[in-house]
């Protein structure tokens, strides 16, 4: 009789630390999925809100900077022009 009930006694016992390894064990695989899941939406959201844009800035700033470079330097001078020798001719009869 004492066999069996140290046998009973020490399944339940089993038992009940198997049910606790088996709970600690998915709570913890629980928060790497969470945590995994989280990381996962955050990084897509940088991607979208910050990655994007600044490359997208990046790359109009070096578009405009080649254009800036290869566009040809003219001097334009708005005006009238008046020939000076001819007025210093009349000036000096």
């Amino acid at each position: 009789m004492e066999n069996n009930k140290i046998m009973n006694n020490n399944e339940e016992v089993i038992k009940t630390t198997t049910e606790e390894i088996v709970n600690a064990a998915s709570n913890g695989g629980m928060k790497k999925a969470i945590t995994i899941g989280l990381a996962m939406i955050s990084g897509a959201l940088t991607y979208k809100f910050i990655v994007v844009p600044v490359a997208a800035k990046f790359k109009n700033w070096r578009e405009n900077r080649k254009t800036v470079a290869t566009q040809p330097k003219v001097d334009i001078v708005d005006g009238e022009f008046t020939d000076l020798d001819e007025e210093t001719e009349g000036d000096s009869e």
